[in-house]
């Protein structure tokens, strides 16, 4: 164990470990900005990155850095701390379908039949897999833009979670 400025022992580092080991970490997706400035031009980093732990709870989330390896544990941290839970069916899959609107992503996500796996791709997947679903359908339709397709994920994933949260399926959706 680690000892802190007063001599105690400190548990922190157990503690990440055992945290670390819970959850699995993608990187998504990392971009190259640049901006121009009076000096010339500054070069950044933003990576988004999604975290799960293939039983309930995700997060996805970006951050921007100078320095490539910074952005991802930014990142990283970020998507732990906006964790949520998720709906998973017996079978793996969401309960309905729905549809959910994100600037210029339309996401259309459906249940699937037991053993079609997870049909759907890019980042869309990544984080659905994360979640933990097994048998699930979905379809951008849109933007190719894999940082707004990731965040409309959560919305739909978000949106899921509210409408079974005791209510039944409103009608239109």
């Amino acid at each position: 164990m680690e000892e802190n400025k007063k001599g105690r022992k400190s548990n922190k580092a157990e503690r990440d470990d055992r945290i670390n080991s819970l959850y699995e970490e993608r990187v998504l997706k990392i971009r190259r900005v640049s901006a121009k400035r009076a000096g010339g031009s500054s070069l950044h980093f933003s990576a988004l990155c999604a975290v799960g732990d293939h039983a309930g709870q995700v997060g996805v989330a970006v951050a921007k850095s100078k320095e490539n390896i910074n952005a991802i544990k930014k990142s990283k941290a970020k998507a732990k701390k906006n964790m949520f839970s998720v709906q998973i069916t017996e079978g793996g899959s969401i309960p309905h379908e729905i549809r959910v609107k994100n600037g210029a992503s339309i996401l259309f996500m459906k249940p699937a039949p037991q053993g079609s796996g997870i049909i759907a791709g890019g980042s869309v997947r990544q984080v659905l897999d994360l979640a933990g679903y097994k048998n699930i359908s979905a379809k951008i339709i849109g933007s190719s833009n894999q940082v707004n397709n990731a965040y409309v994920v959560v919305m739909a994933l978000k949106a899921i979670s509210k409408l079974n949260g005791g209510a039944q399926k409103p009608e239109g959706i």
